[in-house]
């Protein structure tokens, strides 16, 4: 199976249009056809048919599609790392993060893994927990930084230790300490449902009777510098982790407001696939092991 053709199936589905995909990859539209044409002989089955929402897969199109997406992934982090190879980059190391561990705390550990290693070229994205999960498992991605912890017979998860959340207002606010039967009474902006830390929060204030779905939600966010900053300029409350918060706290831009006796806990983990070795994985895992959240910022 030739990985162009692949290629040129995948970007047609995902576009819906062999014209789309043409246009990304630089090729004719009958060069794409022929590329579609040359895999669907190579793997004996009809992959596209078109409709009038334009070009849609076939069931086993659809199948395809979806290892296409991996076999892809995993096909360009090899080039990459042979690229790297060839030109003495030898370290070459991809994470993929939810985003409070990587804005927050991992730069200063990257910034002292890199002082210890040579020609090391780290790229980082940030993800929530399931797409980083997915990301290690299916699209070749060295290593994961998630909430809460997840392993399987290919991934091993190391914890990071337990962290706390905490309820949090502008540095001027009076009431540091609030009963739960107070929090109906103000606007609160809350981190998005898409975020693992979501449900710990709800769980947390469940527990304690109070339901989420009758606060005052002002807004849902994945961003939680848009979070701060809405509570900095003193618009309601709200629940962040506390790595997010530590430069606002010394600043008094934020304030920890204490309700009663709730206390929001929860862990991060490192996840990697234990089948496939790399240097520089293997060389900043143990740096973690040994380290851990010691050197987060």
């Amino acid at each position: 199976m030739n990985i162009d053709n692949l290629k040129a199936f995948y970007k047609t589905v995902y576009y819906k249009s062999i014209y789309s995909a043409a246009k990304e990859l630089y090729l004719s539209q009958p060069a794409i056809s022929q590329q579609i044409k040359a895999l669907e002989k190579d793997l004996k089955a009809t992959l596209l048919k078109r409709s009038n929402r334009g070009v849609v897969p076939t069931l086993a199109g659809e199948l395809v599609y979806q290892y296409a997406e991996r076999i892809l992934n995993l096909y360009d982090n090899m080039i990459k790392d042979l690229e790297c190879y060839e030109n003495d980059c030898v370290n070459r190391l991809t994470i993929s993060c939810c985003p409070t561990i990587g804005q927050y705390a991992l730069p200063c550990a990257i910034h002292e893994f890199k002082k210890r290693q040579k020609n090391l070229v780290v790229h980082i994205e940030h993800n929530f927990t399931p797409e980083v999960i997915y990301n290690v498992k299916e699209a070749g991605i060295d290593i994961g930084f998630i909430e809460g912890c997840y392993s399987d017979e290919n991934i091993d998860c190391i914890s990071l230790g337990e962290y706390k959340m905490h309820f949090v207002a502008n540095g001027s606010w009076e009431n540091k300490k609030l009963s739960k039967n107070k929090l109906f009474h103000y606007n609160f902006f809350v981190i998005h449902k898409k975020c693992s830390l979501r449900k710990i929060i709800e769980e947390t204030l469940l527990s304690h009777g109070v339901d989420i779905k009758k606060l005052k939600i002002e807004m849902e966010s994945p961003s939680i510098e848009s979070i701060k900053s809405s509570v900095a300029a003193g618009h309601g409350l709200s629940i962040l982790p506390y790595i997010a918060i530590k430069k606002e706290l010394y600043t008094k831009t934020l304030s920890i407001v204490n309700v009663d006796d709730i206390d929001f806990t929860y862990n991060y983990s490192i996840i990697y696939n234990k089948k496939i070795y790399k240097k520089s994985k293997k060389d900043f895992i143990d740096f973690i092991k040994i380290n851990g959240q010691n050197l987060f910022c």
